[in-house]
């Protein structure tokens, strides 16, 4: 059995842009940063409210009525899906970059959730962001197919 050591180099700038997976990070990287941003921005009094009685343990999972203002604010901005959407397009970019090939299950994965979110809730523009970046790592998947090696 032969082991093949494989060092990941930094691509050129111009491979780089022209891989889909990159594209498909950028986009995570941005619509995370933008609806963890704009949900807090959206509701500046709540969390001014969470902030003066005390940061800890102020959102619980069953809230009472008069609780409910900050469960909402704390699961549309830092407990939504846009904190992890903002680190898979970090970790997608910086993989990239290194020239390593994003893996098709994690576009597959994406697509799937974008497709059950839009069936649950509809397909905003959200949703479709959401089926463009899973689309583009499988694009990724797909253009940085390395060649098959013979099994040992």
């Amino acid at each position: 059995m032969t082991t093949i050591d494989k060092t990941t180099e930094t691509t050129t700038t111009r491979v780089r842009w022209r891989d889909p997976a990159t594209w498909g990070g950028i986009l995570a990287l941005g619509g995370g940063l933008f609806h963890t941003v704009v949900a807090a921005t959206m509701r500046q009094d709540v969390w001014a409210r969470i902030f003066d009685e005390g940061f800890f343990n102020t959102v619980t999972l069953d809230p009472s009525p008069d609780r409910l203002p900050m469960a909402e604010a704390f699961w549309l901005s830092p407990g939504s899906f846009g904190v992890p959407l903002l680190l898979l397009g970090a970790f997608v970019v910086r993989s990239t970059r290194r020239g390593e090939r994003v893996p098709g299950w994690l576009g597959s994965g994406v697509v799937a959730w974008a497709v059950l979110l839009g069936l649950l809730g509809g397909f905003d523009g959200g949703t479709i962001a959401l089926l463009l970046i899973g689309a583009l790592f499988l694009a990724g998947a797909w253009f940085k197919k390395e060649p098959s090696r013979p099994r040992s």
